[in-house]
């Protein structure tokens, strides 16, 4: 009796792992023709597919995350939140969901401060994901905590890991913070690296962003109290804002609050 109640139980066992090596493939299949689906712009059999995967694999963040990504591209922002909220529950150590959240918070709901704890919270799983630090110090900047945006750009400089954009960015607060000198010195580190060839720009976005540094260098050297100096780059520039500029060198006081008033991104 004992041995076939054991073989009665190994074949319920082997029966019901069956099942589930059956379910998660259909899950995984629903997944793959959902992004076909979506590819074409059927974006209602796409639904219905990753509805389907998530029944069947309910312990799997993937479906859910697949469910916010078309709620996204519905403009059904609430839905899709919602969606990458269940994912984390669903798989709290996945970095990927908790950044994907945090995009749709900053870019779809204008909500940096929101946005930033969800960078956070995605950092705390992949301390090391340049991208996600790069994103946080945008959020932070978003939220008028410049001095928290420029500890992160600074963790990625000191890495070797920072974009051209986030350097100039980390100047741009430099020169909110009250550092011109700083500022100027990271400008610099920018135009080196756009001279020397180390950024993928065709010749026209080379020549605008090096127009652009010129800019900030100057309002920098304005803030700085170098004025001779920042009518000198102005004078040499052939941006069109730069006779503004001199312009205003006329009343260096307004000049300085310009730049300091003007927001960082």
């Amino acid at each position: 009796m004992g041995r076939i109640v054991f073989k009665v139980s190994v074949g319920f066992v082997t029966g019901a792992l069956i099942m589930l090596a059956v379910s998660l493939y259909l899950a995984n299949l629903y997944l793959k023709e959902h992004l076909r689906l979506a590819e074409i712009g059927n974006l209602e059999r796409a639904g219905d597919r990753v509805e389907l995967a998530a029944r069947l694999d309910p312990f799997s963040p993937d479906p859910l995350s697949a469910e916010a990504y078309l709620a996204l591209r519905q403009g059904r922002t609430e839905q899709a939140a919602e969606a990458f909220q269940k994912a984390i529950w669903r798989d709290p150590n996945n970095y990927r969901n908790y950044a994907a959240l945090g995009n749709l918070q900053r870019q779809q709901l204008g909500n940096p401060k929101d946005a930033a704890e969800s960078y956070r919270n995605a950092l705390k799983y992949n301390p090391h994901a340049a991208t996600v630090v790069s994103l946080l110090a945008e959020a932070l900047s978003s939220s008028e905590d410049l001095e928290g945006a420029k500890a992160q750009y600074e963790w990625l400089q000191e890495r070797g890991k920072i974009t051209l954009k986030d350097l100039y960015n980390l100047g741009k607060i430099q020169v909110q913070l009250g550092e011109p000198g700083e500022a100027i010195q990271t400008f610099e580190d920018a135009k080196e690296r756009v001279v020397a060839g180390q950024e993928s720009l065709d010749e026209s976005q080379r020549e605008a962003f090096l127009e652009s540094l010129d800019l900030s260098i100057a309002d920098a050297l304005v803030v700085q109290g170098s004025y001779d100096e920042a009518q000198e780059i102005l004078l040499q520039s052939s941006a069109e804002q730069a006779p503004a500029r001199l312009a205003l060198l006329d009343d260096p006081e307004r000049y300085q609050r310009s730049v300091l008033e003007t927001p960082v991104g």
